[in-house]
């Protein structure tokens, strides 16, 4: 069985190739090119190491917060339809638990911008 290098380290050493190697040698409309490419191996790296945890701490907050068990697109949508009654007390409560989701979405997408 071939195991290694995995996906995640793959995007590691391509943000990092790109990064340390391209990016000098580059000028112009190259160096944006490579940089938005070294920043994208990075995004999915960080999601191939923290997305699963993150869709399971949403989808187990969202499921305590609505009392119901169902996958991820359904209790969102739930979600929508209970934020669109106008409940205060409940919209704060998901208020938390959206913030919550956001600052785990900001880890994978844009590190240390919630900080």
């Amino acid at each position: 069985m071939i195991d290694r290098p995995d996906a995640e380290t793959l995007l590691v050493a391509m943000a990092e190739a790109l990064t340390r190697d391209v990016l000098p040698a580059t000028k112009g409309a190259a160096t944006h090119t490579a940089r938005v490419v070294a920043n994208l191996c990075s995004v999915l790296a960080r999601e191939a190491q923290l997305g699963d945890a993150a869709r399971t701490a949403t989808r187990g907050a969202l499921a305590e917060l609505l009392g119901r068990h169902d996958a991820l697109p359904e209790l969102v949508r739930a979600l929508d339809e209970r934020l669109r009654e106008g409940d205060p007390a409940f919209e704060a409560e998901a208020h938390a638990v959206l913030l919550a989701d956001v600052r785990r979405r900001l880890a994978i997408d844009k590190p240390g911008y919630d900080a």
